[in-house]
């Protein structure tokens, strides 16, 4: 059976017998409860009977709540001292313990004077954040506060925690568990239903078919033997007919971990390392079962390139990604998962990556055993468990779809069975209850553990304290957010009404389950964007008063910010005070990169970068790197343009440019300076040579002529895209119209990009030009002496010249000899005197705007190159065309789309980093993609052999 995990169902018991028990002075009482009785496999115990009479030895009162499924008898808890009751009442237990968790109903929320329990245990699986479990945690919540229980979870019993002073201090080893058990009997399961999945999906009768399942073998001793007896089959060829060999990588290097290795040494395999996974796939030995036991270090790499740090991973689990669905899962036939999750740590495989490898006829992955159960959690497509008696499941990401059919070569079979040691119960009781008893003896002294001084055992309940007087543990309080925000709606701020906004708010407002306030000094614009949506509000808010933003931000789950970049620092201070997200378009400034350590404190998240460049060119980036990658050629170039254009009809015009918003931005970036590396050679290019220094023919798309600039500083994302150091080329950069580089470069040395201001305001538009010669010492009075100035700056370019000065004219910034400027031709400029660049950028704002019929276009181009075994250069290719619409431009769609599609992962919980996150990072590029795709954003992938592409071009 297959039990979704969101709410756990209540079972509602008879009212309530209560059961009176006179105890001895000194003595304590302890309840040892019946399970959930919808958990219809749960058949194990806290604790077993000779337990039971050492504890009665001691003088205690045990109270054995009547349960019909129990695999140890009733008869043999009296024998051994303990009163069967036919109903537990709590209250009248000092210390009640159980396996799983409790039924909430059965949890007292009235205050009695006794204030018992004074300490309940068991696996309540609410410390890591488990929504399914919100509903039981505020419960234990509501019982501490007015019972005075104290709630202590088993998982967090652990040893004492290292002191070591050169080391970061460790967090102990858990002692107390079915961890071995449940390995053992998970990776037996799974062998056992094998057998199924191979004669459905390959053809092939294996002896896995005949493995008895552990429920059947019903101990450890009889699964043994009948481990011993498949491997012997499988020695003697009962494996031949399969088409590869038969490969298990297992994780967990703790219990968990154990117990499945040792299934696989009953089995008799052959024990391999990881490095070996892809060789031995190719293998043609059927008569040896391959395993792999992996280590981190097999399956996470750091984002910078530097080896694997056990300890730094430990301390920055942020700084890691998986490759497991690359390096390991195409070649392993089995995966068993047994290793430790935690929400700070990257994910094992997610639902993306696993659909990527059912995309690929090669791939060998046909079963996923998950011993771990952490819903949602390392395996992102795991979001439910399945029962003992019905324990797998056919999964197919590609379509997010759950259904029977084994013989589905697309789909794997997925197990997910959270009690599996419950198949061998009494094992498991009497191990469990060996290992928790000393515990109990010492609680029983002392329930309350406020009079017992400091000592290993007492001190080990202290930390596996989850509630306590009614909250959490100050290491668990985080919890607490996630808890309050699941009982509300939750809430994205939206900073700045602007033209990218309407597809941030659309996108956004699709989404009935979140709630949308825009915010903006533009209080029209606001209201015009929440119009006709019931889940968005408009308000006013001027960004400069630190009270209003402040406001704004406590009430946000989600802050998106599209206001200047400038402001964004301040903002993330705000959010991370009041401990909400923050995405933005704009790059990572240092200013913002320094608040990464107190942001993944607080536990937020920091994701900026996301729009279209920066933004869709990383999350594009990324996947033809991948594509590239995985073909296992050399990979020896990367090279990506991107740029926002008028649409081709309207590409006559001055500078072969339209603006939507402020010219600003464009104009400051021909200020900047650019590095890159081409052919082996390093190219730094200082800001007043940038627009100099392009690339005037990219024949990147047949239709379209364009120039490029290189962008920033290439090298720097070497380590961010995964490549190696020594790459021989990599180059990013924007795409122009040709003409537009030459232009306004002439443009800068004429000094209308200056940002220092003018000695006094312009009279008019064309005046501007007269303004800045005469500030670069040459006074023009009429045409000829404008036309020799323009010489002399332009160090006698005629052609240059000419050219520069009829865009100058056509733009009415110099004097055209016209007889009159008509009405739309005046642009009201500000009274005081303004720089160069700021006076600029008023008038291209009304002279080069997009008229209402008129659309922009966006287009983007990756290309990368790698190299086969034979030499053969090989060619893989990513574009991106966006046309505007009369809804939306190119340019505010790419922008506004991918940056609401990142505030909503992070609300969904996909991003389990926090902290400072890069649209690089796995858990944002690759859930982007399907989405940018599903939101109209579609990009169009290419291969082929015998080229270079681009790259043959600029190195001539």
């Amino acid at each position: 059976m297959l039990t979704r995990r969101l709410i756990r169902p209540i079972a509602f018991l008879k009212p309530n017998q209560r059961q009176l028990h006179a105890s001895a002075p000194g003595l304590a009482t302890l309840g040892l409860r019946a399970e959930d009785p919808l958990r219809r496999w749960e058949r194990r115990a806290a604790l077993d009977p000779e337990a039971v009479r050492q504890l009665v030895e001691d003088g205690h009162q045990i109270l054995v709540e009547r349960c019909s499924k129990r695999a140890i008898g009733e008869a043999e808890y009296t024998k051994a001292g303990a009163e069967i009751v036919p109903e537990l009442d709590v209250t009248a237990c000092d210390v009640v313990v159980g396996v799983k968790e409790p039924v909430l109903s059965t949890l007292p929320v009235a205050a009695n004077p006794a204030r018992k329990p004074a300490a309940h245990l068991a696996f309540f699986h609410c410390h890591k954040g488990q929504d399914y479990n919100f509903p039981l945690l505020q419960t234990l919540l509501d019982s501490s506060a007015r019972v005075g229980t104290r709630f202590i979870d088993y998982e967090l019993l652990t040893d004492a925690p290292s002191k070591d002073a050169t080391r970061r201090p460790s967090a102990g080893k858990r002692t107390v568990g079915f961890g071995y058990l449940a390995g053992y009997s998970g990776m037996a399961d799974g062998l056992a239903q094998l057998g199924t999945k191979l004669l459905a999906s390959k053809g092939v009768a294996t002896p896995f078919l005949s493995l008895e399942r552990p429920i059947q073998a019903g101990t450890v001793d009889k699964m043994r033997q009948e481990l011993e007896r498949v491997g012997a089959e499988i020695k003697s060829g009962a494996l031949d007919g399969l088409d590869r060999p038969l490969i298990i990588a297992i994780t967990g290097r703790g219990k968990v971990g154990s117990g499945a290795h040792t299934v696989l040494e009953q089995l008799g395999v052959q024990w391999v390392e990881a490095n070996e996974l892809e060789s031995l796939s190719k293998s043609s030995d059927r008569r040896t079962v391959f395993a792999c036991h992996l280590d981190l270090s097999d399956y996470l790499v750091n984002r910078t390139g530097q080896s694997f740090d056990r300890e730094e991973y430990r301390e920055h689990p942020e700084r890691y990604e998986s490759v497991f669905h690359s390096k390991i899962a195409p070649y392993t036939t089995v995966f068993c998962n047994g290793g430790l999750w935690n929400p700070s740590s990257p994910r094992l495989l997610t639902t993306s990556q696993l659909a990527e490898l059912q995309a690929h006829p090669s791939t060998s992955l046909l079963s996923i055993i998950d011993i771990s159960c952490d819903f949602g959690g390392g395996l992102e497509f795991v979001q439910w468990a399945t029962t003992l008696d019905d324990p797998i499941v056919q999964y197919d990401a590609r379509n997010d779809r759950l259904h029977r059919d084994a013989s589905d070569a697309h789909s794997i079979q997925l197990s997910t069975v959270e009690i599996l040691p419950s198949a061998f119960p009494v094992d498991a009781t009497r191990q469990f209850s060996k290992s928790l008893l000393p515990y109990i003896q010492k609680l029983l002294q002392d329930p309350s553990l406020a009079e017992t001084p400091s000592n290993g055992l007492a001190d080990a309940l202290r930390r596996a304290t989850l509630v306590r007087d009614g909250t959490l543990e100050e290491r668990h309080r985080w919890v607490m957010d996630l808890v309050r925000k699941a009982g509300r709606r939750q809430k994205v701020v939206v900073l700045g009404a602007g033209l990218v906004a309407g597809p941030a708010i659309r996108t956004l407002s699709a989404r009935a389950d979140v709630d949308v306030m825009v915010a903006s000094n533009d209080l029209a614009a606001a209201q015009a964007l929440a119009a006709e949506r019931s889940n968005v509000e408009a308000k006013y808010l001027d960004a400069g008063d630190p009270a209003a933003v402040t406001e704004l931000v406590k009430g946000a789950d989600v802050v998106l910010s599209l206001l200047p970049a400038p402001l964004h620092v301040k903002i993330a201070k705000l959010c991370i005070e009041h401990k909400a997200s923050l995405v933005t378009a704009s790059y990572t400034s240092p200013e913002m990169a320094a608040l990464h350590e107190e942001a993944r404190t607080a536990g937020v998240v920091l994701l900026n970068e996301l729009g279209l460049d920066p933004g869709i060119d990383h999350i594009t980036a990324m996947r033809l790197i991948e594509e590239a990658r995985s073909t296992g050629h050399s990979i020896k170039s990367f090279i990506s343009f991107c740029g926002g254009l008028p649409s081709p009809e309207l590409s006559n015009v001055p500078l072969g440019y339209k603006f939507s918003w402020s010219p600003r931005g464009v104009l400051t970036a021909a200020l900047n300076a650019a590095s890159y590396r081409l052919s082996g050679k390093d190219v730094a290019i200082p800001g007043p040579n940038l627009l100099k220094e392009n690339f005037p023919r990219l024949p990147l798309l047949r239709g379209l002529a364009l120039e490029g600039v290189a962008n920033r500083d290439s090298l720097s994302y070497l380590p961010q895209y995964g490549l190696p150091a020594d790459l021989p080329t990599i180059l990013r950069g924007t795409l122009r119209y040709p003409g537009f580089s030459r232009v306004v470069d002439a443009f800068k040395r004429l000094g209308l990009l200056d940002t220092s201001p003018l000695s006094q305001g312009l009279e008019s538009p064309s005046t501007l030009l007269e303004a800045c010669l005469r500030a670069k010492g040459h006074a023009t009075t009429d045409g000829p002496s404008r036309q020799q100035a323009l010489l002399a700056v332009l160090e006698g370019d005629e052609a240059l010249a000419t050219e520069t000065l009829a865009v100058l004219q056509e733009l009415g910034l110099a004097p055209s000899g016209r007889a009159s400027a008509t009405a739309e031709d005046l642009v009201k400029l500000p009274a005081t005197a303004r720089a160069p660049i700021d006076y600029l950028s008023i008038i291209l704002a009304e002279r080069l705007k997009y008229g209402p019929q008129e659309r922009d276009i966006v287009v983007l181009a990756h290309e990368v190159t790698t190299e086969a075994p034979d030499g053969t250069p090989h060619l893989f290719t990513s574009s991106l065309v966006q046309y505007g619409t009369e809804e939306a431009s190119a340019m505010a769609t790419t922008v506004g789309v991918p940056i609401a599609l990142g505030a909503l992962l992070v609300l969904d919980g996909k991003i389990a980093q926090r902290g400072l996150v890069s649209p690089t990072s796995e858990e944002v590029w690759r859930p982007m993609l399907p989405a940018l795709e599903q939101a109209g954003i579609r990009f169009v992938e290419g291969h082929r052999a015998g080229s270079r592409g681009i790259l043959e071009v600029l190195q001539k």
